[in-house]
């Protein structure tokens, strides 16, 4: 099928749109209590986290630091005015363990924030909850107080150097960015099917299999070529050319299923490779695969692109060999496109199998 992309948003782009969301809840919130020092604070880290929501797709890791900061900043001027019942505090340790397990290669910045946000949430703890001041706090009180928060942090803290939550996260990002990589790397800009290198290192790898192949396994190339399509081009342009593509490309897209695999072969000609669905009993015949060709055929032909209220039709031939014809991949790809070339030569417009 086409190559499906994964997401092109960076790797916390969720994380702070959601916190540019609840910041907006906070600033009607704040507003409504009439704390409006809380209002102009939140109405900064918004404009912040805003910012970082466009400025990730340049630099993600500037962007995810500067939100954690200011995520730091809000919570604890928050617990400050408003006090401890309202638990903002507890955010910073949620922001704690997002800064000690950033996938990024330098991370001594992170864990430097990390540290600062335990020390806050110590000074809020005895200064907002406990009341520093109060002359009838115990040895007791300030004792457990202080080892619970000091056992807390540095759990998160020790986990992280067990565990190596950053360097799984690190390993996890790159191995997301490799991922982005190959799939620019396989998937033809235009049509976005996978393009004609990604064909090469798919049919390479079945080549060797195919003598040892079951019914069930055999499969089918199939040649794709849009008729008079420099004719197209020639009368209206390249661009509406492309549009024919990408059209053509849908067509295929939507009329294959998942286990096939449609490639832009070059110019207007696409290859698609019919393989029997695993779990599926009964395999491939000419029958079959005819008929979806022909469903495909019928619906390009029925299918047109309007420019200037004028309708573009176009039509294509197809032509497909089996693994069952013979035991080389170059073989079978020379005898779909023998046949669809007899197609060509036989009116266009037609299935040769």
């Amino acid at each position: 099928m086409v190559n499906k992309n994964n997401s092109d948003r960076p790797t916390y782009f969720l994380l702070i749109l959601f916190g540019f969301i609840l910041n907006i809840s906070f600033f009607f919130a704040f507003l409504s209590i009439g704390k409006y020092e809380l209002v102009y604070l939140d109405f900064i880290g918004t404009i912040i986290l805003l910012i970082n929501i466009f400025y990730i797709f340049k630099n993600q890791r500037i962007a995810v630091l500067s939100s954690l900061i200011e995520g730091t900043v809000l919570c604890t001027v928050i617990t400050y005015i408003l006090g401890w019942e309202y638990s903002f505090q507890n955010w910073l340790i949620a922001l704690c363990f997002l800064a000690i397990t950033v996938p990024f290669p330098n991370r001594k910045i992170f864990y430097i924030l990390a540290i600062i946000e335990c020390v806050l949430y110590f000074i809020l703890y005895f200064d907002v909850k406990l009341d520093f001041s109060n002359r009838n706090l115990t040895f007791l009180t300030v004792y457990f107080s202080l080892t619970n928060i000091i056992g807390l942090f540095g759990m998160v803290l020790f986990a992280e150097k067990v565990l190596k939550w950053s360097a799984n996260m690190e390993k996890a990002f790159f191995q997301d960015k490799f991922e982005r990589m190959e799939n620019i790397m396989y998937t033809d800009r235009l049509t976005q099917l996978y393009n004609r290198h990604k064909a090469d290192d798919v049919l390479s790898n079945i080549d060797d299999n195919i003598p040892n192949f079951t019914d069930n396994e055999h499969f089918y190339i199939a040649f794709v070529d849009i008729d008079n399509f420099k004719k197209i081009n020639d009368t209206y342009g390249h661009d509406i050319g492309d549009d024919i593509l990408v059209m053509i490309s849908n067509i295929l897209n939507k009329k294959t299923k998942s286990s096939d695999m449609i490639f832009r072969w070059g110019g207007e000609e696409f290859l698609m490779l019919f393989k029997t669905p695993k779990g599926q009993e009964k395999g491939l015949n000419d029958n079959i695969v005819y008929s979806i060709l022909e469903r495909i055929r019928t619906t390009v032909e029925k299918s047109s692109i309007i420019i200037n209220n004028k309708k573009i039709n176009t039509t294509i031939t197809l032509g497909a060999a089996s693994s069952k014809e013979s035991s080389n991949v170059k073989e079978i790809i020379k005898l779909a496109d023998k046949k669809m070339y007899e197609g060509k030569n036989s009116g266009k417009n037609r299935v040769i199998i």
